[in-house]
């Protein structure tokens, strides 16, 4: 049966050559379109490292040239902030801050191994505290980094694992844009800071020194308690912008910096999910109308074979079966392109998100195939062979 189908199809080929096309392109947006899913989905299960509840970041912007009147002022900033009873920790950081829409790379290679690019985040001592990081090796920054010979870092596991292998990272010098040399002191497990849908990618961590070089860094993370509200926010931007006169003082939760880029990671997917149902609409109207008009037109042999005594139900699975067959061969084309991607390392994901994405979308095609065809091959069925014989 199936070999009479797929024979059947094949002798067709040429009248069916657009729907087979239309069922290979709408196959590649939607595995398209369910490989980004995967991948966000993934990497949204995956622990971002930190903690961003009840966590505010106040991003200051002086009027001013002299740098040294600005760390005076931003110094003033921190230590009123800190004297607030709703404040449970502070923390200098540079720009590119959990969730920012900034980013600040640098290569890091050790001896004469590979470059890795990474990023890099300059953080105050209290920044682990603040973030409630996670460190699983070695120890987070502390005042004896002071006289430290080399300037200390701590790193992610993914950078660990890049650049030592299964080795420990303890202790290790990184030279970081070919020329510095920094020592690694403490290992995170997890840092994902630029989107949760976003991959885990190598993370540094470069300890804010105010002693060995003065920095005015304008950006301040605040762990407030649990449950402080929009009062406290008012006073405290009222209370700092007397300190830091005529200076623009933004102050925003980590949670809305969060938010934002979610709606940013999602307007791609929405994007393509927009093209892929209006391709699976097309497809399903030429499918329906397909069978249907087959349906009409093979009165005469579906009576026959009713009279032959064929069953209802025969006839209807004959013809689920050519929509089935039909799909296939759109199919046996779709994959045949889509298999290259996990072969080939497009894009550098794991092979694993293609192969997911693959499989659920030959299963929505063949879902959609059976969908289509199930109204039309229940009304053959329901031909009577006496009328269909009558009507030839």
């Amino acid at each position: 049966m199936i070999r009479h189908l797929f024979k059947l199809i094949w002798n067709r080929k040429k009248s069916n050559f657009l729907l087979i096309s239309e069922i290979f392109f709408c196959f590649l947006v939607l595995f398209a379109v369910l490989s980004l899913v995967v991948y966000n989905v993934r990497n949204y299960s995956k622990p971002l490292g930190f903690d961003y509840d009840n966590v505010w970041l106040l991003t200051a912007r002086a009027d001013i040239d002299s740098t040294e009147l600005r760390i005076a002022v931003e110094e003033q900033l921190t230590q009123k902030i800190r004297s607030y009873g709703e404040v449970e920790g502070t923390a200098l950081v540079s720009s590119n801050s959990p969730f920012a829409f900034s980013q600040m790379k640098v290569w890091a290679k050790v001896g004469d191994g590979p470059r890795i690019l990474a990023e890099n985040l300059d953080v105050e001592d209290t920044f682990a505290e603040v973030m409630q990081l996670n460190v699983s090796a070695g120890r987070w920054f502390t005042k004896q980094d002071d006289a430290a010979r080399y300037n200390p870092v701590v790193i992610n596991r993914v950078l660990q694992q890049e650049l030592f292998g299964d080795e420990s990272a303890i202790g290790k010098l990184i030279t970081r844009d070919d020329s510095s040399q920094v020592q690694v002191i403490g290992v995170v497990d997890h840092y994902r800071g630029s989107s949760e849908y976003a991959e885990e990618s190598p993370v540094i961590f470069t300890r804010i020194n105010q002693q060995r070089e003065a920095v005015f860094w304008g950006e301040i993370l605040i762990r407030v308690k649990p449950g402080t509200g929009i009062a406290f926010e008012e006073r405290m931007v009222k209370d700092l912008s007397g300190i830091a006169k005529n200076w623009t003082l933004e102050l925003t939760t980590v949670e809305k910096m969060r938010q934002n880029k979610e709606k940013l990671s999602m307007v791609p997917m929405i994007a393509m999910a927009v093209v892929c149902g209006f391709l699976i609409f097309n497809v399903a109207l030429g499918l329906f109308g397909v069978l249907w008009y087959n349906i009409s037109r093979r009165n005469g042999e579906i009576g026959l074979r009713r009279a032959l005594g064929a069953s209802a139900n025969q006839v209807y699975r004959q013809f689920i079966g050519e929509v089935l067959v039909l799909a296939t061969f759109g199919l046996v084309l779709g994959v045949a392109f889509a298999i290259q991607f996990p072969m080939l390392q497009v894009f550098e994901v794991e092979s694993m998100v293609y192969f997911i994405a693959l499989g659920i979308a030959v299963g929505l095609i063949y879902l959609l195939a059976i969908g289509c065809a199930f109204y039309p091959s229940r009304q053959a069925a329901a031909i009577h062979p006496a009328m269909a014989l009558h009507e030839e």
